[in-house]
């Protein structure tokens, strides 16, 4: 994400940025470098082991909103849609570096020498969806976009006179008019009467710095190293900078110097990039490359991507109401499912939801086969996916440019049938519990299979899990519960952890065709739902048992209508 190193390299200068203090402002907010980074800066450190805390995960996402809210700022979320273009090995390598992050994180044992000195991060696989819910529940204006976010970011910013908050260095190369403030340095939990310390950036001051006619930014981007192009230069820009910094800068810092010496005497702004392009190719050996132009024009022009989707997709996309897998199953025929951690030994936890996916991709593109990304053993690998298909006749009601207008009945139907579940059977289960409770009976069929014990204390757990949820009154039953979160994991075990990474994967790709079904069943507060080491402590035959004898009233009656529901 941003240029290779932008950030060392401006964190070396301290000229580089501003101390200011945020407060009665707008702000537009890049809404996954906000989720990743309230996730992965958390203290005390959120749950990845377990397959995540989301309610923790959404107390840290109301006290960030809360403190905006005290200091009088404005924001406006932006989050990414679909698969940028020719971006499909990247994404793959990207897939592969997460891959290995989350086999560290399975093997690494808590609070070992290891992790303190390099703890690699793995989001939690719903940690997106709920984002959004906190979004809509908080009414925090946001807006999902088709594709890549960046220039919705960037023309929003310009467009409000608001600086951009994010970890994207990209926004360093953007022309932004109010500057941007990197979230590292964003100090909200520092507030002070009203205000926020940070630090600003300016395109400008960076372009004063280095003596850089600021029409040749989007050249030292491409030619620097991103998502999209990176000079292959042999260490010659490093080996030309009197840096004291590490390799890294010193190449950026060769690079700057290189390209404010290009005389760009009598040339407008499209002629000065051409060139100073040219001379940097050749001072290391190499051709013209459409690469590099491609990449110069993504900053110079950022444009919007066209996607040929119904409209009725395209707004529940930009309000939230459908996942962004929609974009990359109907542009691309295509789905990366991001690693996860779980017990390696075993296959892919995805394998478990696989049925469920086969129903969405059948309601997306008619019955057209689709490629996956997902890890075979080690690696990641493509596997192209049939789609399960309707009888004709449903299929011909459920096609995509109608299906918001299907009968009535008719999306509960599909969602049954792809989740082998009777929804009839539901009627003693709290609305907002009913699409875990299919879940969770769909899950527990295909692990039938696996270990016996093992599976039915994980169902315990999370029926258990459930009827926590429900917020009762404070009585032994809470207490005891309570107690077991804060004690928090001390036995980690990879076959408890797989079982609800399965779990996991089945409640996304529900919660997922449950909203192209346009809602059959009530959203769930997923939120609320999962706690990752409460689980873990539960999943026990002594802990269940113990539980089980604190159960009165209400909460023993909703325990014994999710048992029969799910024997």
């Amino acid at each position: 994400m941003g240029v290779l190193k932008l950030e060392d390299l401006i964190d070396q200068i301290p000229s580089l940025c501003e101390e200011v203090n945020i407060e009665k402002t707008g702000l537009i907010i890049d809404g996954a470098a906000l989720y990743y980074s309230l996730y992965y800066t958390s203290d005390p450190k959120l749950d990845q082991r377990c397959g995540g805390d989301y309610p923790g995960f959404k107390d840290e996402v109301c006290n960030f909103f809360k403190t905006l809210q005290d200091c009088e700022v404005t924001p406006y979320v932006f989050l990414d849609g679909g698969l940028g273009s020719g971006k499909r090995e990247h994404f793959v390598s990207h897939l592969k570096k997460k891959l290995e992050k989350a086999k560290s994180v399975a093997e690494t044992e808590l609070g070992c020498s290891v992790q303190k000195r390099y703890r690699p991060n793995v989001l939690p696989p719903l940690v997106r969806d709920v984002f959004i819910e906190i979004l809509k529940e908080k009414g925090i204006e946001f807006k999902q976009c088709l594709g890549e976010a960046d220039p919705e970011i960037f023309f929003a910013a310009n467009q409000k006179q608001w600086p951009v908050l994010s970890i994207d260095t990209d926004f360093c190369i953007y022309d932004v008019d109010k500057g941007f403030l990197h979230l590292k340095h964003f100090e909200w939990k520092s507030k002070k009467d009203g205000k926020i310390p940070a630090k600003l950036y300016t395109r400008s001051k960076f372009c004063e710095h280095f003596k850089l006619d600021p029409a040749l930014m989007p050249v030292f981007a491409s030619i620097a190293g991103n998502d999209y192009s990176r000079l292959e230069d042999r260490g010659r820009f490093a080996r030309e900078s009197s840096s004291p910094g590490e390799y890294s800068i010193k190449r950026l810092d060769g690079m700057l110097n290189f390209l404010s010496k290009v005389n760009l005497d009598g040339l407008n702004d499209s002629q000065k990039r051409e060139r100073a392009l040219s001379e940097a190719l050749n001072h290391v050996g190499k051709k013209e490359n459409q690469t590099f132009k491609l990449a110069i024009q993504k900053y110079v022009q950022p444009e919007k991507k066209c996607f040929e989707l119904p409209t009725w997709v395209s707004k529940k996309v930009e309000r939230g109401e459908l996942t962004t897998f929609v974009i990359s199953v109907l542009d691309q025929k295509t789905m990366m499912l991001p690693a996860l951690v779980e017990d390696f030994s075993q296959r892919s936890s995805y394998t478990a939801a696989y049925r469920i996916r086969q129903y969405f991709y059948g309601l997306l593109t008619g019955g057209q086969i689709c490629t996956e990304y997902d890890r075979d053993g080690k690696e990641i690998k493509d596997k192209r996916v049939p789609s399960i298909l309707l009888s004709s006749d449903e299929q011909k009601q459920l096609k995509l440019q109608r299906l918001h207008k299907a009968p009535e009945g008719l999306g509960r139907r599909v969602f049954e049938e792809a989740l082998q579940v009777q929804t009839s059977a539901l009627e003693n289960i709290p609305d907002e519990l009913k699409l875990p409770v299919c879940v969770t009976v769909f899950w527990f069929k295909r692990l039938q299979h696996h270990r016996k014990s093992e599976t039915v204390h994980c169902l315990h757990a999370l029926l258990l899990g459930f009827v926590f949820d429900q917020h009762g009154p404070e009585d032994e039953f809470e207490r005891k519960m309570k107690a077991l979160k804060d004690e928090g994991v001390n036995n980690w075990q990879p076959r408890v952890a797989h079982a609800f990474s399965q779990w996991q994967c089945c409640m996304r790709q529900s919660l997922h065709l449950n909203q192209l079904l346009c809602s059959p069943l009530p959203e769930p507060q997923c939120a609320r739902l999962y706690c990752g080491p409460l689980l873990h402590r539960l999943a026990d035959e002594d802990t269940i048992e113990e539980l089980q004898k604190t159960l009165r009233g209400e909460k023993k009656e909703l325990y014994d209508n999710l048992k029969t529901v799910c024997h």
